[in-house]
């Protein structure tokens, strides 16, 4: 079969417009599809380290705007077994004019919490961090950054 160079353009043309068609959506595509408005926020990543036989799991959140985040309210990571775990380390950053816009929350989980599904309470709400079971593949480096809750 002779392949001309018309045909062998289009079909390179057709090739680019969908793999750019997949990483628009793969950008713009939000951690999860629905967020309880009652938590303020939204999860925009999150980072998993594996620390020998533990994990570190820091999650990034996205104030809403015109909405604040409570420091008097507990925040907690639960799991499946319904251990709820509290923040290892906060992070906030913000401005005097915008008040906080970014959070994260660093918590230190067992092998055995990583199983299930992981859920944040922050605020009145909860927001799914995890929807997977069973323990995410980091790769070599141990340590991962996952821009949907399907990990």
């Amino acid at each position: 079969m002779r392949v001309t160079r018309r045909t062998l353009r289009g079909f390179l043309i057709v090739a680019l417009l969908v793999s750019s068609v997949f990483a628009v959506w793969s950008w713009f595509r939000p951690y999860a599809w629905t967020v309880d408005p009652a938590a303020r926020c939204k999860v925009v990543g999150t980072q998993v380290t594996r620390d020998r036989s533990n994990f570190w799991v820091e999650v990034h959140l996205k104030m809403t705007p015109g909405q604040t985040h409570d420091l008097l309210q507990p925040v907690r990571l639960g799991n499946a077994a319904g251990r709820n775990l509290e923040p290892a380390d906060t992070t906030l950053a913000g401005d005097k004019e915008g008040g906080t816009t970014d959070l994260w929350f660093k918590f230190w989980l067992e092998t055995g919490d990583m199983e299930g599904p992981l859920t944040l309470g922050i605020n009145e709400g909860r927001l799914l961090v995890k929807a997977n079971t069973g323990i995410p593949e980091l790769g070599r480096s141990n340590q991962e950054y996952f821009l949907t809750n399907r990990w």
